[in-house]
């Protein structure tokens, strides 16, 4: 009978153990499996709120443009209605030349944040 137990004993014990192993090999793959998930999730939330940003972005500029062309045809029609005719010397003052070269560098903006959405997109 002692011999029964003893026998008992040792395979409880060296069952335990190879569930504790069991146990601790699953827990350790679990970790890296969820470790691995967090961060996914985690490039996938960077990576759509610089697409956000960047949209936002050309929004923005794309309004600024639209006030420029509003404030480009209200300069150019009060001239034109004021003196039958727009000459080279109008539309190279300050006031113009200031209005097209914004025009101008907000449209090049736009195409290189756009390229830059392009990239995160793909």
């Amino acid at each position: 009978m002692k011999n029964f137990f003893g026998t008992v004993t040792e395979n409880v014990i060296e069952g335990a153990t190879i569930v504790t192993e069991a146990i601790k090999d699953n827990s350790a793959k679990a970790y890296v499996a969820s470790a691995e998930i967090v961060e996914d999730a985690n490039d996938k939330i960077h990576t759509y709120s610089d697409k956000i940003l960047l949209q936002k972005e050309i929004k923005n500029m794309e309004s600024r443009q639209v006030q420029l062309m509003n404030e480009f045809g209200a300069i150019t029609i009060e001239h034109y209605v004021n003196s039958d005719s727009l000459h080279k010397a109008f539309l190279t003052t300050k006031a113009v030349s200031t209005i097209v070269e914004e025009y101008k560098e907000n449209k090049s903006k736009i195409v290189l944040i756009e390229k830059k959405l392009k990239k995160i997109s793909n």
